[in-house]
């Protein structure tokens, strides 16, 4: 049964926080256990938790406050499980960081953190919902109103987080996958296929690849592809429902291709994304490949307030992702959350974010998108581009007029959807000052000088007028970086690897 923990503002007249001396319970009390207390703590709204408990009469549950404040203090400290338990039991200052005064007070077993959590990635899956996130994110919307904190301008970076998962060479992988799956059959179904799953079930995975010549590994890795169709084949009927077959299903599908009946390994980038499955206790990890350096797990976007009058500045939101998500559609998430829940005007981040669904995001919530680079080719500064014309565009984006970069109009014509052309008149472009860098291209039997351009081109040459504009940006962003670091440190700073797995587990002790 959900009862709310309000015990701890008001405290006991006798307790081990009162028998300490003058000067210790000062410190105490100006340590960063009493910001916390106050400023965290206080602020957890229960509530949001009551849907993980029973509606009817029983023992009132374990106060969920300090099973929250457990799991901030935990990411904030970098502790194991077991050292965050001890300090509850020992440390006054964790004690009194969580609204306990006395060392007999609010005693649980460890497993309830455990029995907590699991609640916590049970009603994730089954609703969707982020609890602690939304516990977070009002703790933040209070902060913000506390310390009088301006929103407007905000800016964002991301950072690759690792899932807690084994590298695996292709091969163990597969095996693995035979292995897990050969665990989840009866005991007559082992012993009918005994022959088949032999050479797997010998020993583990890693033991397997142990023993394989260097000369053997191609071949073996087309018989584990034929071994792992038969299975497929064989328990579809039986087993389609179970987990361990739709893994081994998903890494036939994923790491081989039936070419006229045989059994063909997929090689290159082309065949093997990075969204195969990466580990086989972690499936929605992926694989992405940055600045030379590999990652398997996930991505986490991260944004904070940034306007210089505010005396300090707050993490708003935080998101995690596969690693693959492109930054511009985490962006595009974080806006829709933040525009919910306060103002936001302008938002700062790097060349990464930009693209067509930014674009789109800043547009749907009426923001000004600033960013510090710009993504593709460098552009040639001797010559005029598209974003050296002038264009103005109706509502829905539709260019209604022209002029070149010496205030010339030209005449707009539309071709096939999102495509148009502006026509200038020739005669006029002999007497430019710009002609030898003009981006327009002379037409041979008219006239008339021309440039072609798409929305796509409109909404590039817009991003690199902006860029031209925003001068200073680049201080403002940088501090995002050295957030980001302070958030991932404690579990081992850049390219870390989290204590779990899978994508709800791990983006709860990051938010």
């Amino acid at each position: 049964m959900f009862q709310t923990n309000i015990g701890h503002r008001q405290g006991r007249m006798f307790s081990a926080v009162n028998s300490l001396s003058a000067t210790a319970r000062k410190i105490l009390e100006t340590s960063w256990a009493s910001t916390f207390y106050k400023d965290f703590f206080c602020k957890i709204d229960e509530t949001i938790l009551a849907p993980l408990y029973s509606t009817k009469k029983s023992r009132p549950n374990t106060p969920v406050n300090i099973l929250i404040g457990f799991e901030a203090l935990k990411s904030a400290f970098g502790w194991s499980d077991e050292e965050l338990y001890y300090h509850f039991l020992f440390d006054m200052q964790v004690r009194y960081s969580l609204g306990i005064h006395d060392f007999d007070e609010e005693y649980f077993d460890i497993r309830t953190v455990y029995n907590f959590r699991a609640a916590l990635c049970r009603y994730e899956e089954d609703s969707g919902i982020n609890l602690i996130q939304k516990v977070i994110e009002k703790i933040t919307d209070c902060q913000i109103d506390k310390f009088k904190l301006k929103t407007g301008l905000q800016r964002m970076d991301s950072t690759l987080i690792q899932s807690n998962i084994q590298n695996m060479s292709r091969i163990q992988l597969l095996v693995q996958f035979i292995i897990n799956f050969h665990k989840r059959l009866t005991d007559d179904d082992k012993k009918k296929y005994l022959d088949r799953f032999a050479l797997y079930i010998k020993e583990d995975s890693m033991h397997y690849c142990y023993r394989l010549k260097r000369d053997e590994a191609k071949t073996r890795l087309v018989e584990i592809g034929e071994d792992i169709q038969f299975f497929v084949k064989e328990f579809k009927d039986q087993y389609g429902n179970r987990e361990a077959y739709k893994k081994l299903n998903r890494a036939f599908e994923e790491h081989y291709r039936i070419e006229a009946s045989e059994v063909i390994p997929k090689t290159g980038n082309k065949e093997l994304k990075g969204s195969t499955l990466q580990s086989p206790y972690d499936q929605d990890a992926t694989y992405r490949n940055k600045s030379g350096e590999g990652s398997k797990g996930y991505v986490a976007n991260i944004t904070e307030t940034c306007d210089p009058g505010n005396a300090l500045q707050l993490i708003t939101t935080v998101s995690v992702e596969p690693n693959i998500t492109d930054d511009q559609v985490l962006m595009a998430s974080d806006l829709d959350n933040l525009s919910e829940r306060m103002e936001v005007k302008k938002i700062v981040t790097d060349g990464g974010y930009i693209g067509k669904t930014a674009s789109e995001s800043t547009k749907k919530h009426s923001l000004k998108h600033s960013v510090t680079a710009l993504k593709g080719r460098k552009k040639d500064e001797n010559k005029l581009g598209f974003d050296n014309f002038n264009v103005e565009t109706d509502e829905e984006g539709i260019p209604i007029s022209i002029k070149c970069p010496n205030n010339i109009g030209g005449e707009l014509k539309t071709g096939k959807p999102g495509r148009y052309s502006a026509g200038f008149d020739s005669n006029a472009c002999k007497e430019c000052p710009l002609k030898d860098k003009c981006y327009a291209k002379k037409l041979k039997k008219k006239d008339l000088s021309v440039i072609r351009f798409t929305n796509d081109s409109i909404r590039v040459a817009n991003q690199r007028k902006q860029f031209r504009d925003d001068e200073g940006v680049l201080n403002i962003r940088a501090s995002v970086e050295s957030t980001v670091r302070s958030v991932i440190h404690p579990f081992g700073g850049h390219l870390c690897k989290m204590p779990v797995r899978g994508q709800i587990s791990i983006q709860n002790p990051v938010a």
